[in-house]
């Protein structure tokens, strides 16, 4: 804030004029500084006034203290004095020193050209007031803050007393020779008094302006006379106007007396923003609670502290709440164990202590840790600091909830005494039926009420009954109040009238004539009811809902007993009946009943009692469901936190530990998971609860008019259970869960702070005790060594002494660099940088050396320092200086703050975290709490994954609490922190005390410059409270033994110990006793500091008597007081924190690593990164007996342990051996993880098969996955696993444990979902493709469909695959709606979304769209039209039981005769279903359609009529046995496709059944084929010579196929074909494609001109090596036969050895 006003401070522009002061402004007791011999000379006495100023700005006088008076220099006590010389200082500065002037204080300074001063003496002078100290200060201020409005501010700085300038003539000779230096016009010196100056003021800024200008002024007087100022100056305004008229003389006079305006001044409240003054503590509030003797945060506590009245047992009723709501109810989750196992552990006298500790604080003002460390008695065992806290906590709900009660009670009792009013209005007259009379048992339950949520309950019940009597009821008590207190005025005028003898009566006609008029009231406006239920309370439908046998309050005791303690009333007419009487206008009886249920179900939710019993079933049974959206199940993995939690199925909420709900809770925030708590849950002997419940509202008979009453109660019940109550209560249950999973990460976060303040202080482990330099009793001196794992950034060395004064620091910008680096430049950097290490060490002697935990790297550094320290033991007899690598966790937070920024502005980032990691050693405590500032930097550590989450304000009260304990607990020395800057944090954690006392109380010593010499003076200095001062002075410290001689006030030895003031006479009891003194011998403070050197003399005491002798007179319990101050004589201020530890082997990994438990564990899939291979090398005797292998295929050796096998020679081998180039046996595979880590693969881990070399599996620098299988925390090395089984984890072995309420069933079914959902996307997905052609469309499998609906028989339409952009889809029409769809592979493509250059369907090569379409579609599609109109097709889809039906009614009409029937099988398009009946089962078998013909019972016929022929005269005979019995899947399955022998012909032409897509193509009218000039590589079907040349070698998978040479002719190649045709039926033998391709010219004949044979070069020509799935010859047949010819394949008659996949009969 000081620096902020500093920056803010501008001088004023305005001439500095001064107005006439007002005398009642004159102070008689000032006395004027200077005074002026020359009245008239107004101009140059203001210019020596702003002189007088300006001449402290060169003021290098010392501040001296003033001993004269022998008081204690306190600002706040009295008034000061200052010294000034006579001397005067010249005026003439020169524009450089300006320059300088304001180049050293950063304020403009304004360079006026003053005058000469001279000394005034005149005392009666008018210009008394324009010199008087007074307005030199508020000139000052002027200059401080900006000039503004003259508007007064309600808000005031603190005050401070008024303060006189006197000279002291003792020094009025005393002259320097700076004095002499400036002179005056004649060249004469002029020397100034020395005066003394002393800090007056609490404000930064103001305190500034006096060290700045020299001036004391005090701004609280300032303040004070503005009121006076402005009245003043609009008299003056008033004044100018009205003397305008007046005479020359006056004008002059006025223009002479008014000359110097003062400009308008401003209050820092005007100045700076609200916040800002918020932030610093400037508000009147924070004033008020400065001077409160009140401790601070029982102040500013949401609900204050306040004392209970004499004789309430509200104590006893508060510490028996708290015993039950915070130490004896369970959660509703299992959040925290430690806080189970404590709960089991207190007994009854728990409530006793919590008794005790409330009237400790809220009747005598006491804090938390003034109970636990100084009435220690009246709380422990049970009691526990944090217990006392957690009593402090729900002190302020019980105030809350007292208080919220305590008003709903007066509105109960308001209400209560309306309805008597009215009910008494007329007594004769029946209570109507919708007044629900308030009751005695409505006030108890009230007053019964235990928790907010029965509070608000018991509201809502009210609001229910009486909202709309509200306001009349208040106004008629407002109306009640008006009366009452006018006839407390009447009769207080009557008393007053009879004591004066007057008619009373008339006294009080008279107060009553006296009252004004009645004004109207404001109204308080309450919500209308105009819902549902207030249009069924206003139609009169309460009688009705009465009928329902129960009233509300007891269906809920029955509900809370769980038996029917109140039998249900029966009506004896129906329930519709019973409506008729409430029967609206034109209304219906079931309406009315409908509306009658309704109210009963909302008085029903609304009873309080049955609300309280159904959330405790609730908590008790609710399960919880768990299942992941479509984003979760894919975001959510194994390396989430909701892993284990993906998939819930009724986890008991009561079973949710930690974190979890908060894990949850945040999942489904980002939309990946979705919570359900149960809407029904068990009840006590059934399943259901509610079922248990419409029982208990039920009467137990049979008859008709029982039954249909119990079916409106049972609607009533489950309308108020499943539509009001449930929802609500698993809302406020869902709330609940989250706080306490918040709770929870909120004590995570105080556990890891508490790790971090309860270390204590490095202590020193040097050994060399004898030399003076290694003493460690003022503070170890340490060396801190910081860096960035970046060589482009230094490295930082700084050595910190004790008190954390940095004493230097060293560059270190190669420290990174390896000493064995191949770059000699590099080793002799690093060299260099070791030796200016080493020097650094030997001059600065530390006690320790600490390097930030970084990286890995740290280890390295830390092995260099190692090697330093030990030159220096060798060369220099240097002690052993400990080496230790910290967390820099906390450093890099300081170094990034504005703190540390503000600290070492000059200083870089690294640096500033060096020297935070050397105080962290020296004292966490109060290098920790600098973070506590206004900015909230604390905030930015890291406690727990999950400290977001937390309320910010709930998280910084933890920290606070935190810090609170350990303060206390260690203890602050004011001196130290005022001394240093570095305590002033800590102070605010005492008890008692807080930011804003705190504050005040640094910022006097500051000023006053004078230090704590004992803890009276907290009261007699600091003008401390007593409440505050018995909380905070046990635990400041102060130091006595360096106090010594420097002071003359009394030092109590006690005041640097524990022991709290209250207790020092028995602690010189206790002294005097253990030396044995004689009473008359006795010197207490003598006694006390022999007995601390000799503190063994304790042990003898028996402080049990002492105790007792103590509760005797009255003390109390006082033995645990005793012991510690026992303990605290023999050890002052001993330091209860743990002692420094090296980090562990563990905690090292974590530090280096950046890796915790919970974020690297064995079983976690991480990506590596390869960085080589290993490789075992061979002993000299398995060289001896290696045995090398010869490959016989290449005729080269191979190494039996590389396996390098390019030796042409044996010998080669044995060289190799001899080299040792032998690298040696493959072990495995070295990696690097993400974090640094050095991991290793051995190579049985690489893959679940067999690897003998890594590098066919993986290359060096490759990313991988693997799994970590085992963490050498010592070696910073991991050894993982790459196996797919392993990465798969279909076990479970290494993913996290899964809950065990996991629904496995239903991530199953999910994850098959996803597969279909994968799978029909990849059906719809295709690339858009460009071809020209009449038949292509860029559509989808749909849209072909779609469009096939319109087109006629045998049409086609090419279409993109979803296969990807190498494969087409040929889709044409078999019949109506059954199309058929044929893959087509693409080869030679130019590009992605160009044609192919060859077509290949399953082997067969087509060289474009046309000839596909005119060799193999419209063939088949002339056959399938050849079966659709045969006689006997039916349009039966292919449906068996259609079929089966049709055969049965014609073998009805005609039995003799076998009937058959044909249709096309919708199920497998290309295909017809032949159904026969040759007596009393039907038999089906099916037809396949082919380019060449039918397929029927793996036999091929070239017409129907050859085919039904075969059929008639065989259809006796058994299927044939190479038939496979499997069915072939359904062809619209992804990418799943018939096996090559579904679709018969010659070339092997098997459609494969695919994904369509979508995309919309122009209609298409099928034409035949014919061969055009754009048509590429087209050659006559006739076969062309090729040369034998080309021929590539066959190399067969399976079986080696005979090749066959095709004919040079088509005559020849027809008698090749009918030579072959023969063999068509044997299965056994596999057949080459080659040489079989069919005679063509009856079907397409083509006489044209590119029909002459020809060689074409283009192409290489190539058998065809291509095999099927099964391993016989399909792929593209040699250019040497033409690759358009038909050849055929294992599919064609000829070759039948596998068989059809599909069976042609009917396996029924």
């Amino acid at each position: 804030m000081a620096d902020f006003l500093e920056s803010e401070a501008e001088e004023s522009e305005v001439d500095s004029e001064e107005d006439e002061r007002p005398a009642e402004r004159k102070k008689p007791k000032r006395k004027a500084a200077v005074q002026s011999d020359d009245e008239d000379d107004e101009e140059e006495d203001d210019e020596e006034r702003l002189r007088e100023e300006l001449k402290d700005l060169i003021d290098d006088a010392p501040i001296e203290e003033s001993g004269s008076d022998g008081e204690d220099s306190d600002a706040s006590v009295g008034p000061k004095k200052r010294k000034k010389s006579d001397d005067e200082l010249d005026d003439r500065l020169e524009d450089e020193d300006y320059d300088l002037i304001e180049e050293n204080l950063g304020v403009k300074v304004a360079r006026n050209k003053f005058k000469r001063l001279r000394r005034l003496e005149d005392d009666d002078s008018d210009n008394e007031g324009a010199d008087d100290p007074d307005l030199e200060r508020e000139v000052i201020a002027e200059k401080l803050f900006v000039p503004g409005s003259d508007d007064e501010d309600e808000n005031r700085s603190e005050s401070a007393a008024p303060r006189e300038v006197e000279y002291d003539d003792d020094n009025e000779d005393m002259e320097s020779d700076a004095d002499d230096f400036i002179v005056d016009d004649d060249g004469r010196p002029i020397a100034e008094r020395k005066k003394k100056r002393k800090p007056i003021f609490t404000d930064a800024s103001l305190q500034e302006g006096q060290d700045i200008f020299g001036v004391d002024f005090d701004y609280d007087e300032f303040e004070n006379y503005r009121e006076e100022d402005e009245e003043d100056e609009e008299d003056g305004y008033l004044t100018d106007d009205y003397m305008e008229e007046d005479d020359e003389e006056g004008e002059r006079r006025r223009l002479k007396k008014g000359k110097a305006k003062r400009p308008s001044k401003k209050s820092i409240f005007e100045i700076y923003e609200p916040s800002e003054l918020k932030r610093s503590h400037f508000t009147d509030l924070d004033n008020e609670i400065r001077k409160t003797d009140v401790p601070e945060r029982m102040q500013i506590r949401e609900v204050p502290i306040t004392p209970v009245e004499e004789g309430s047992t509200e104590l006893e009723e508060e510490a028996e709440w708290i015993y039950k709501q915070a130490f004896l109810k369970p959660p509703v989750s299992k959040a925290d164990s430690q806080e189970a196992r404590e709960r089991s552990r207190r007994g009854g006298s728990t409530v006793i202590k919590i008794r005790q500790a409330l009237d400790f604080m809220r009747n005598q003002t006491l804090e938390v840790p003034f109970i636990a460390f100084y009435r220690k008695e009246y709380v422990q065992p049970e009691l526990s600091i944090n217990d006392l806290w957690k009593v402090y906590k729900y002190d302020a709900k019980w105030c809350q909830l007292k208080q919220r009660k305590e008003n709903l009670l007066k509105l109960l009792e308001n209400m209560r005494e309306f309805q008597m009013d009215k009910v008494m209005a007329n007594p004769d007259a029946p209570i109507p039926d919708n007044m629900r009379l308030i009751k005695d048992e409505d006030i108890e339950r009230l007053k019964n009420v235990q928790t907010p949520e029965e509070l608000r309950d018991v509201h809502t019940h009210f609001l229910l009954y009486y909202s709309h009597d509200l306001p009349e009821m208040q106004k008629v008590q407002r109306t009640k109040e008006r009366k009452q207190e006018i006839q407390e005025k009447k009769k207080l005028a009557r008393e007053e009238a009879e004591k004066n003898g007057e008619d009373p009566e008339e006294a009080a006609v008279a107060v009553e004539a006296a009252l004004p008029d009645e004004e109207e009231p404001t109204e308080v406006k309450y919500a209308v009811r105009s819902g549902p239920y207030e249009l069924c309370r206003k139609a009169g439908l309460e009688p009705l809902v009465r009928k329902f046998g129960l009233s509300a309050e007891q269906f809920a005791e029955n509900v809370r007993d769980n038996y029917q303690r109140h039998e249900v009333e029966q009506p004896a007419v129906p329930p519709l009946e019973a409506a008729q009487e409430f029967l609206p206008a034109g209304g219906s009886a079931a309406e009315v009943l409908r509306r009658a249920v309704y109210m009963c179900g909302v008085q029903l939710a609304r009873e309080p009692l049955l609300r309280s019993t159904l959330r405790d079933a609730l908590r008790e049974r609710a399960t919880i469901t768990i299942k992941p959206t479509t984003k979760g199940i894919k975001m959510i993995d194994e390396s989430h936190s909701c892993f284990s939690l993906k998939y819930l199925k009724k986890k008991p909420v009561r079973d949710l530990t930690g974190d979890q709900f908060l894990k949850l809770t945040m999942a489904a925030e980002d939309k990946l998971l979705e919570i359900s708590i149960s809407e029904n849950i068990e009840g006590n002997t059934s399943p259901s609860y509610l079922e248990e419940l419409k029982q208990l509202y039920q009467k137990d008979e049979f008859a008709a008019t029982v039954q249909a009453w119990n079916d409106i109660r049972a609607e009533a019940v489950t309308l108020a259970l499943t539509k009001i109550v449930m929802p609500e209560l698993r809302r406020e249950l869902q709330a609940l869960l989250l706080q306490e999973s918040k709770e929870y990460v909120l004590k995570c976060c105080r556990r890891r702070l508490y790790d971090w303040l309860k270390v204590a202080p490095y202590e020193s482990r040097v050994s060399d005790d004898d030399d003076e330099e290694w003493d460690a009793s003022n503070g170890v001196r340490v060396i801190s060594i910081a860096y960035v794992p970046d060589r482009e950034h230094c490295a930082f060395a700084c050595s910190v002494v004790a008190g954390g004064e940095v004493a230097d620091h060293l560059r270190l910008p190669h420290l990174l660099y390896r000493r064995n680096a191949w770059d000699p430049m590099e080793r002799q950097h690093k060299e260099a940088d070791l030796t200016a290490l080493r020097r650094f060490i030997f001059n600065k002697k530390p006690h320790v050396i600490v390097i930030g935990g970084e990286s890995r790297e740290a280890l390295n550094i830390k092995a260099d320092v190692s090697e330093c320290i030990q030159q220096l033991i060798e060369d220099e007899q240097f002690p052993r200086i400990p080496i230790e690598i910290a967390d820099n966790h906390i450093s890099k937070i300081y170094s990034n703050s504005i703190r540390g920024r503000n600290d070492f502005r000059e200083y870089p980032d690294v640096l500033r975290q060096a020297i935070c990691q050397a105080r962290l050693l020296q004292d966490p405590l109060m290098e920790i709490s600098q973070l506590c500032g206004p900015d909230e930097e604390i905030l930015c550590l890291r406690y727990h994954p999950l400290q977001d989450q937390i309320n910010k304000e709930d998280l910084l009260e933890g920290i606070e609490l935190e810090f609170v304990n350990r303060v206390n607990e260690v203890g602050v020395d004011v001196n130290e922190a005022v001394l240093t800057g570095r305590g002033t944090e800590l102070l605010q954690f005492v008890c008692g005390l807080g930011p804003r006392k705190a504050q005040a109380l640094i910022k006097l010593f500051k000023q006053t410059n004078q230090k704590l010499e004992n803890r009276t003076q907290l009261v007699t200095v600091c003008h401390m409270g007593p409440k505050v001062f018995i909380n905070c002075s046990g635990f400041i410290k102060i130091d006595t033994s360096s106090l010594g001689d420097s002071t003359e006030a009394y030092i109590e030895v006690l005041d640097g110990s524990r022991v709290h003031p209250e207790t020092y006479e028995w602690a010189r009891k206790m002294a005097v006793d253990a030396l044995e003194y004689e009473d008359e011998d006795a010197n207490p403070a003598g006694a006390l500091e022999e007995i601390l050197e000799a503190p063994e003399r304790l042990k003898d005491l028996d402080l049990d008597a002492f105790a007792e002798e103590l509760e005797r007179q009255g003390f109390g319990n006082k033995s645990i007081t005793l012991y510690d101050i026992r303990a605290e004589l023999n050890s002052r201020y001993k330091d209860l924190r743990v002692s420094f530890g090296s980090p562990t082997s563990e905690e090292l990994f974590d530090i280096l690593t950046k890796e915790s438990p919970e974020t690297f564990y064995v079983g976690k899939m991480v990506l590596a990164t390869v960085v080589g291979i290993t490789h075992r090398k061979p002993q000299r005797e398995m060289l001896d007996q290696a045995n090398p292998v010869r490959n016989d295929e290449t005729g080269l050796w191979e190494c039996p342990f590389c396996h390098k096998n390019d030796f042409p020679e044996l010998s080669e081998v044995w060289n190799h051996f001899d080299a040792g180039a032998c690298p040696g046996q493959a072990t495995g595979v070295r990696i690097r993880l993400d974090n640094g880590l050095s991991g290793y693969i051995h190579i049985k881990n690489l893959s679940d098969r067999h690897v003998t070399d890594p590098t066919e599996r993986v290359r060096i620098g490759q990313t991988i996955h693997c799994r970590v299988l085992k963490i050498d925390v010592e070696r910073f090395s991991v050894d993982c696993s790459s196996k797919s089984s392993d990465l798969l984890d279909k076990n479970n072995e290494w993913r996290p444990t899964k809950d065990p309420f996991y629904d496995q069933e239903s991530e199953e079914k999910d994850i098959r979902k996803d597969k279909e959902a994968k799978q029909t996307k990849e059906r719809m997905q295709y690339v858009k493709r460009v071809i020209v052609h009449p038949s292509f469309r860029n559509i989808s499998f749909a849209e072909a469909e779609k469009l096939m609906e319109n087109m006629a028989q045998g049409e086609v339409i090419v279409r993109p695959s979803s296969k990807g952009s190498d494969h087409l889809t040929v889709t044409w029409k078999v019949a109506d709606g059954i199309c058929q769809h044929i893959d087509v592979r693409e080869e030679g493509k130019e590009n992605a979304f160009s044609l192919g250059r060859s077509l290949l369907i399953q082997g067969s090569e087509f060289e474009d769209l046309d000839e596909i379409i005119a060799r193999y579609v419209t063939p088949m599609a002339g056959h399938a039209r050849d079966l659709i109109a045969y006689k006997y097709y039916k349009p039966l889809g292919g449906m068996r039981d259609k079929a089966e039906e049709w055969l049965k009614e014609e073998k009805a009409k005609n039995a003799n005769k076998i009937h058959y029937i044909i249709s096309a099988a919708k199920n497998h398009p290309g295909r017809f279903l032949l159904s026969y009946l040759p007596r009393n089962k039907c038999t089906h078998e099916y037809v396949s359609v082919t380019p060449d013909g039918y397929k029927f019972r793996q036999r091929m016929f070239d017409s129907l009529g050859s085919l039904l022929k075969w059929f008639k005269e065989h259809f006796r005979d058994p299927p044939p046995s190479g038939t496979p019995v499997q069915r072939t899947p359904a062809l619209r399955t992804p990418h799943g496709g018939m096996t090559s022998t579904m679709y018969h012909t010659p070339a092997a032409h098997t459609p494969a059944f695919h994904t369509p897509a979508h995309t919309p193509g122009p209609a298409y009218i099928n034409t035949p084929y014919t061969p055009s000039a754009q048509t590429p590589y087209m050659t006559p079907f006739a076969t062309t010579p090729r040369q034998p040349d080309f021929l590539t070698p066959v190399i067969p998978r399976h079986k080696p196929v005979p090749v066959f040479t095709e004919p040079s002719d088509w005559q020849k190649a027809a008698e090749d074909w009918v030579r072959h045709r023969s063999v068509r039926d044997t299965p056994s033998t596999p057949r080459s494609s080659e040489g079989m391709s069919t005679p063509r010219q009856s079907r397409t004949p083509r006489m044209d001109s590119r029909s002459t044979p020809r060689h074409d070069m283009r192409s290489t020509p190539r058998h065809d090596v291509r095999s099927t799935p099964h391993g016989h010859s399909s792929g593209r047949s040699s250019r040497a036969h033409s690759v358009r010819s038909t050849p055929h394949t294992n599919t064609s008659p000829r070759s039948m050895s596998l068989g059809d996949a599909t069976p042609l009969y009917d396996e029924n």
